[in-house]
């Protein structure tokens, strides 16, 4: 079995009789509204893949663990003309990306439940789901000629692996996200000092995480896959070159686990998207000449960034004093919308206010006690959480151009709380779409009527992002 790296978290595996493409995040416009780049570039790659998925004569998968864009490109999956392959996904309580396929015109769509096997001649795929709330995500399993690769993606099975290695075996490439991915503290007005402090705690946290699943799974090798990306947008540069992040380098992994897995150490491989690695022997056996080291990272960015320049210059837009009226009226109605629909209202003990950068003295305050929506000119409360953008970003959600995640995970705005304390069903609230917030309004409303509590349709696990904040209150840290 030999895999290619397609970077990011993406794989093109292949074994005498089969090819399965996983993840693949190929497309030049990035994700979450071109706020996110792949790193190191990979779309020189997308020609092999469409090559593969169209025209190999072996069984074709293609295998999306869940509707992240970083995972979910359907940027790149339009431009495959030829689609006899078979889809294969997780059987989610949300159906939005099974309905996406539906439509595709793949060969076959399988949307699997929790460990549920798709067999082909001398193996199978396997995937375990997490599908809690609205987090919606899978870890994948492939079988193929006595070897196993395990890829995790995002997916937070962490406490079922030691079943899975009892019930599977001994795993030959384990794979498991190592890098953050969320607005905190990355979009939070904090002082320098205390957003270098969350970054070490994210990052610590993340890093004993995937330390814990080595020492789990005891896998031959480890591979570095799932991030970080990169920011090429001008307004988000600066993230790349910050010397404390939650976006650490696989050297940075490394480093940690030589440290605190000793002598237990597997062999640790950090590809460039072109690398091939052979399975059996856990080792890269064929490697593309140019490599991305910390020595010469920057320069490389600012490169990347240069080839990128036109897809940021073309989201500039001015606007009217008057559409920005029109947007933030928009806006209001839909909070307002959001909040009837919100189950957990009555959970949120802290307004939210909204502000349009280009209107800093109307900002709208969404009172989740009251259920009111008001237009105030300033900040009452001592308690409260603070969003602030840009009208034109706004817009693009407003327009549906991307989701409310979308534009969250596109780190295109500021915000700040008091106290410093994580509000699971706030973000929730600012992350979920309207009709994910009445899908679950009405679950809810079934749960009680049969005499049950119904946090299982929303609860500690709301945050949709990749990784929330911890779901535990954390000592409060004063915002400046």
């Amino acid at each position: 079995m030999q895999l290619t790296f397609l970077g990011h978290a993406g794989f093109l595996i292949e074994t005498q009789q089969v090819l399965v493409v996983v993840d693949p995040w190929l497309s030049p416009l990035g994700a979450f509204d071109s706020a996110w780049m792949q790193f190191p570039r990979n779309h020189q790659l997308a020609p092999l893949v469409r090559e593969k998925l169209e025209h190999s004569p072996k069984e074709r998968f293609l295998y999306v663990s869940h509707e992240h864009k970083d995972h979910y490109d359907p940027d790149f999956l339009r431009t495959l003309t030829k689609r006899d392959f078979t889809v294969v996904i997780g059987r989610f309580r949300r159906t939005a990306l099974r309905e996406a396929f539906e439509a595709y015109g793949a060969r076959r769509v399988i949307a699997c439940g929790d460990q549920q096997e798709v067999p082909f001649e001398n193996g199978c795929l396997k995937l375990y789901l997490s599908d809690s709330g609205t987090h919606r995500d899978s870890a994948l399993l492939i079988q193929a000629d006595g070897q196993r690769f395990l890829n995790l993606n995002d997916c937070e099975v962490h406490e079922r692996l030691s079943a899975i290695i009892a019930e599977e075996g001994p795993i030959d490439v384990f794979t498991a996200q190592f890098s953050g991915a969320i607005w905190h503290p990355t979009c939070y007005d904090y002082s320098r000092e205390v957003y270098a402090e969350h970054s070490r705690r994210r990052r610590s946290l993340k890093f004993e995480a995937v330390a814990r699943a080595i020492e789990t799974v005891q896998p031959r090798a480890y591979l570095a896959s799932a991030g970080p990306a990169c920011f090429l947008d001008p307004s988000l540069f600066h993230l790349n070159l910050e010397p404390v992040n939650i976006f650490p380098r696989a050297s940075e992994l490394f480093t940690f686990l030589h440290h605190r897995l000793g002598g237990r150490t597997p062999r640790l491989i950090e590809p460039m998207p072109g690398d091939v690695l052979d399975a059996g022997l856990g080792e890269l056996v064929s490697m593309v000449p140019e490599r991305v080291t910390d020595e010469n990272r920057s320069h490389y960015l600012r490169s990347y960034a240069t080839l990128q320049t036109r897809i940021f210059r073309e989201r500039r837009r001015n606007l009217t004093l008057a559409q920005v009226d029109r947007i933030h009226l928009r806006l209001h109605q839909e909070m307002q919308r959001k909040l009837e629909a919100f189950p957990l209202a009555d959970r949120v003990e802290m307004p939210l206010y909204l502000g349009l950068i280009e209107l800093p003295g109307q900002l709208i305050r969404v009172d989740f006690r009251s259920r009111r929506v008001d237009v105030v000119s300033e900040v009452r409360d001592l308690s409260r959480y603070m969003l602030r953008a840009s009208a034109v970003d706004i817009a693009r959600v407003l327009d549906r151009a991307l989701n409310w995640e979308d534009f969250l995970l596109s780190f295109r705005f500021r915000a700040s709380r008091s106290p410093d304390v994580y509000d699971s069903a706030l973000h929730g609230f600012l992350a979920a779409e309207l009709e994910d917030l009445r899908a679950m309004n009405r679950e809810q409303t079934r749960g009680r009527r049969a005499g049950m509590y119904a946090r299982d349709a929303i609860g500690e696990g709301l945050d949709i992002t990749h990784d929330a904040e911890p779901p535990f209150r954390v000592a409060p840290i004063a915002a400046p």
